[in-house]
């Protein structure tokens, strides 16, 4: 059995410094909130993404606009 090892990432950067704030409303009431702590970021909102480890890198080039895979 393959055990995937997956992360959750900041659809704004791509970094993988995204924490959930939690309030006494979170999740019930009110959808969870999400914050980026990467530097210069500051993304904050309902929604993250979901990758496996292995393409957080891919992720972050093809964010930055270079898609080219490397050897």
């Amino acid at each position: 059995m393959v055990v995937v090892t997956k992360v959750r990432v900041c659809p704004k950067c791509g970094s993988d410094k995204i924490r959930a704030v939690k309030t006494s409303v979170s999740g019930w009431l009110l959808p969870n909130q999400y914050y980026c702590e990467e530097e210069g970021c500051g993304y904050s909102g309902t929604l993250y993404v979901e990758i496996e480890v292995e393409e957080v890198e891919q992720l972050k080039r093809v964010m930055n606009g270079d898609s080219k895979e490397s050897t």
